[in-house]
Formats: C-alpha cells, sequence, structure tokens
C-alpha cells in the first residue's frame, strides 16, 4: 500500500476550497487553473544527494532500494509531481519531502490527512 503526496505551486488564483480539485485533477492527468508551472527538474534532482540518482520514477540504483515512487505531469495551466510512498517509512520520507518542496516555493497536498503545507498567497508583484 502506497500513501501519497500531490506537490504543485500554487497560482496566486487558488482559494484553499480548491485543494481537493487540483488533487482530482491531478488524479485525471489534468491541471487546474489554481496551479502554476514550475522546475521539477530542479526540484526532483534535490533528491538525489540523499536517496541516489534519479530515474524515470524513482532515484538510486534499484527501485526497490527507494522509499518513494514519482510520476510528473503538466497540463494547460501547470505541472505536479506525485509521490508514491511506501507505507512503512512514509512518515520519514514525507517529512523530507515536504522540507524540500517548501524549499523550492512549492505546495504539498496528503490526501491522506487531508493536509497542506505551503498553501500561502503568492507576494503581489507591483509594477
Amino acid at each position: 500500500m502506497s500513501y501519497d503526496l500531490a506537490i504543485w505551486k500554487r497560482s496566486d488564483r487558488t482559494k484553499t476550497a480548491m485543494l481537493l480539485e487540483c488533487y482530482d485533477a491531478i488524479n485525471e492527468e489534468n491541471s487546474h487553473t489554481a496551479m502554476e508551472f514550475f522546475n521539477e527538474d530542479e526540484f526532483l534532482n534535490g533528491f538525489e544527494e540523499e536517496f541516489g540518482k534519479r530515474q524515470k520514477g524513482y532515484f538510486g540504483k534499484e527501485i526497490d532500494d527507494c522509499p518513494f515512487l514519482f510520476s510528473t505531469g503538466t497540463g494547460e495551466f501547470g505541472n505536479w509531481v506525485l509521490m508514491h510512498l511506501n507505507s512503512s517509512t512514509q512518515q520519514i520520507t514525507s517529512n523530507k519531502i515536504i522540507t524540500m518542496a517548501l524549499r523550492h516555493g512549492l505546495m504539498v497536498y496528503d490526501p491522506q490527512r487531508k493536509a497542506v503545507w505551503g498553501n500561502k498567497r503568492p507576494v503581489k508583484k507591483i509594477g
């Protein structure tokens, strides 16, 4: 059984009520107007130091040695990363993933607990 986390960049159009809509869109391989584009390579490559070289969908030499799998997607309004964590190590792994996502200004949605991190309205640009 896996434990999922969805990661995307929050747009300035986002309202907290849209979080479940965004997650549902991701599960249907669509984006949502509450998303924006971000550099997923920069984000994912940040995991290489701890988990090993990035492969397609996992990190390290062997897929069984990685505590999570991931998939990415891109739509009209933005892109996302969906993480599938091993349930036996999900607490430690999710803390590491959340920390990395916040460092990159991204939002993390935990559908199991209906929890969110990084749900801050972007700073308005003047000028």
